[in-house]
């Protein structure tokens, strides 16, 4: 009777088989521990972009609050000096920031513009006209643009009197709306509290909107620093016939009703005694960082003779961006260098 052999080999493939699962789990750990390093180390570096852009976008208010307040003013922007530095001046030569919404580079990252909000739409006078055209200019029908109007002017007034088309408490309480404020809207956003208003506007066209509008209760038309869409919807006319006022606004003052309607051909139906010849002390900044889908909305007024500080915050939001703009006016080099504290000499 022949001896059987010991099972040599398949006590080998057994150890073979356990080696490779062992392999594969730790491959298979190895790549969990991976991965959960990579993810870690990508929530780091995005923290830490997100903190340096605050950081930016900080920096930039600052810096825009002390030039705001320091600085003097043209007829349509903020008048930088450069002092001693001469190159600064040779790569900013007209040594300008405007203040009629055009975007500038900031600190960093950050880009940010600022406006006079003398050349804004305000959404708290809803029997000014230029408020229906500009909705009418947007895409919203003329008789949707008369009835928003209509219902803004019942949820900002004091009474309870129903305007012919529009809307007070009952209308509100039926579809199970808040009532209205009775009282002045304290942002452009607060215009989508209006019944009917969501309907008539979707997400781009409010992108578009929001830039020209303001809360603000403007005392006068600065035709210096008013927005182009505004400036139409003003005057009634497409914004190419605009061409010759901008360009005139670019190297003088638009001071009389006179100059407007030499400029465009239409003479406009305001109160002459109203056109600001210079920037009004109300100023909106805006900040927001690259790739940003919403940007921070400040509004200040200047107080020169204030007892505490040169400037007043009277607001702060943020609101969603419309689309972004494809080149900014000036590095930030050539607009903060201009103010850059001049070396402090050797000991």
């Amino acid at each position: 009777m022949a001896r059987q052999r010991p099972p040599r080999r398949a006590a080998a493939g057994f150890v073979l088989v356990a080696m490779l699962w062992a392999l594969a789990a730790l491959a298979l750990l190895a790549s969990y521990v991976d991965g959960v390093v990579a993810a870690e180390v990508e929530r780091a570096r995005l923290a830490r972009t997100a903190l340096q852009q605050e950081l930016d976008l900080r920096a930039t208010e600052a810096t825009l609050l002390f030039l705001l307040a320091t600085e003097q003013q043209n007829h349509r922007a903020v008048v930088l000096t450069a002092g001693s530095e001469a190159a600064a001046w040779e790569r900013a030569p007209a040594g300008e920031l405007g203040v009629a919404g055009e975007a500038y580079a900031g600190v960093g990252s950050a880009a940010f513009a600022v406006q006079d909000e003398g050349g804004l739409v305000s959404v708290n006078l809803p029997g000014e006209p230029v408020l229906a055209e500009l909705l009418r200019r947007e895409g919203v029908p003329q008789q949707a643009a008369a009835r928003i109007v209509a219902r803004l002017a019942d949820y900002v007034d004091v009474d309870e009197a129903l305007s012919l088309g529009g809307a007070e408490r009952f209308d509100y309480q039926r579809r199970g709306l808040p009532p209205p404020l009775n009282h002045h809207l304290p942002a452009p956003l607060g215009l989508r509290a209006v019944l009917g208003v969501d309907d008539a506007l979707d997400a781009a066209q409010w992108r578009r909107l929001l830039p020209v509008l303001t809360a603000r209760l403007p005392l006068g038309y600065n035709f210096n620093t008013m927005r182009p869409e505004a400036m139409a919807a003003l005057l009634g006319v497409e914004e190419p016939a605009l061409e010759r006022l901008l360009a005139a606004r670019a190297e003088r003052s638009i001071a009389s009703l006179g100059e407007v309607a030499a400029l465009t051909g239409v003479w406009p139906d305001l109160d002459p005694t109203l056109v600001a010849p210079v920037p009004s002390s109300s100023l909106r900044l805006a900040l927001w960082a690259p790739g940003a889908g919403s940007r921070t909305v400040v509004g200040i007024t200047l107080t020169p003779g204030g007892q505490f500080a040169p400037w007043r915050k009277e607001y702060r939001y943020s609101e969603p961006m419309a689309a972004r703009p494809t080149g900014l006016a000036a590095p930030a080099t050539e607009v903060f260098q201009l103010v850059r504290p001049a070396a402090r000499p050797a000991a």
